[in-house]
This record gives C-alpha cells, structure tokens and sequence, in this order.
C-alpha cells in the first residue's frame, strides 16, 4: 500500500466568518483533507487537529466543532488521533491527514494527454451560496474513478476551475478548452471559472464513453463532460478564447474582501 498525506488550514476571517455555526466550520474543516485524500483516490485514515482559539472561546463551541469534525470524520471511516489546543487571535484549525491506497495507484495532476476529455463530479460556482461549508468531500467517487483504471489525471476544484485546471496542465504539460454550455453551473459561469470552494472532483480521460456509462450504473447520474485537452502547453482557452487567470490569492493585495463572506 501507499500512504498519501495532506495538509490543510481553515482560518476566521478567511474560511469562514466569526459566530459562524461551529458543525458547518467543522465539517469544512475535515471536508478540505478529505477532499485532498480523495483526489489522489485514496481512503482516509488519520487525522490531527490543531486548535488555535482566541481567549474567551465558549468550550461549547469548541465541542461544537469537532461534533462537526466527528461526524464527516465517521461517514468515511476517518479517525482523529490527537492534535493540540494554543491561544491565539482569532479562531483556526489545522489538520493534518493520511490515507491509503494500493502501491503505485495514485491518480496524480501529471497524467493528462492531449486528445483527452476533461469531467467534474458535479455542480459549480456554488461556495458563495454556502457550499463551502456544507459540502461532503467525493470520497467514495475518488475511489471509484481510481478502481475504474480510466483516469489520467485528477484533483479537486478548491481554488475554481480555471486555475485548478491549470495545475493538471502545468503538470501535465498540455493545455485545454472548455465547453461553456457544458459545464454545470448553479451561480453562473464566472462563480465556476473563480469562486473555487467547489470541493467536486475535476479529472481527465482517455475513454469517456466507458467512464460515464460506469459512473452512471454506480452512481445513477451523469458525470459531464466539459472540455478536452489539447497540445497547445499550458494554455486553457474556453470556447476557443484564452481565459484569464484571477483565482482568490491569499496574499494578493488585490482581493476584495473576505474569501467566501
């Protein structure tokens, strides 16, 4: 077997908002590591938890976030081992995650060909809209797209589209064009391109017929297809034009506001 191991903050101010329901901070705390875990198509395993809580923190909300923690962590058969508690100035988590899964079968960023067909999971665009704190992270979907041995190359929409998909083609070397009719979105087409916090499983494929006709007998829906990939190194276009690259970046002085406020 292989061991993956992921990494992920969640910070007040910038995951999420003060006084925010402490399950759903929990929940998206956990989901980030899973999701990570499931890109590669991996099972969870362990996780640490770090807690930085301001002073005057309501251990009740604390327990309320890791009953949030506790129940995404069950669902997928995740176990938190430990971690520790500091003070600090505002509220944040980190974890740390481990998964497992068969030697040599990580689905990586690097796989994706030229002439392959690019799918996600589902719906975009939908962070603002709360999304990014209640969604459940594709755990069983990743090991499935792995079992299948038609995946080139995967990863999860965290920071939008548009420039998640630029890491499978800086890594892979090619480049892409999307379909904009064909990318299911749910707050328009920009959300899906930008807002990120999607946590869907973004993948290529050599085969997409046999794929979507497994896909549709375990999962009963369709998994959409939404662009190709092309030759043409490093460039995404849509519908044929070049598509900007202006992703949320944490250190930019050019956001505006709080990530997903």
């Amino acid at each position: 077997m292989d061991q993956v191991f992921t990494t992920d903050p969640v910070v007040e101010g910038v995951h999420f908002l003060h006084g925010e329901i402490p399950e759903r901070i929990g929940n998206k705390a956990v989901g980030r590591v899973l999701s990570d875990i499931a890109a590669m198509g991996a099972r969870p395993q362990w996780l640490l938890v770090n807690v930085v809580a301001a002073p005057g923190t309501e251990m009740e909300y604390l327990e309320g976030i890791y009953v949030g923690m506790s129940a995404l962590c069950s669902r997928f058969g995740a176990t938190i081992i430990g971690g520790d508690l500091s003070k600090g100035a505002q509220l944040e988590l980190h974890l740390f995650g481990t998964g497992l899964l068969p030697s040599g079968s990580a689905l990586l960023r690097s796989g994706a060909k030229a002439g392959d067909s690019v799918c996600v999971t589902g719906v975009l665009g939908g962070s603002s809209a709360g999304k990014h704190l209640d969604f459940i992270p594709r755990v069983e979907e990743g090991i499935f797209l792995r079992e299948t041995g038609l995946v080139n190359a995967m990863m999860d929409v965290s920071d939008g589209l548009a420039t998640d998909l630029r890491h499978i083609l800086a890594q892979s070397k090619v480049g892409a064009d999307l379909d904009a009719e064909a990318i299911p979105v749910v707050d328009g087409l920009n959300a899906a391109l930008y807002d990120g916090e999607d946590f869907e499983l973004l993948l290529t494929t050599s085969d997409p017929g046999s794929l979507q006709a497994q896909w549709k007998d375990r999962f009963g829906s369709g998994l959409p297809l939404i662009g190709k990939i092309t030759e043409e190194g490093g460039v995404l276009r849509l519908d044929g034009e070049v598509v900007e690259s202006k992703a949320y970046e944490h250190f930019s002085n050019h956001n505006q506001g709080e990530r997903n406020e």
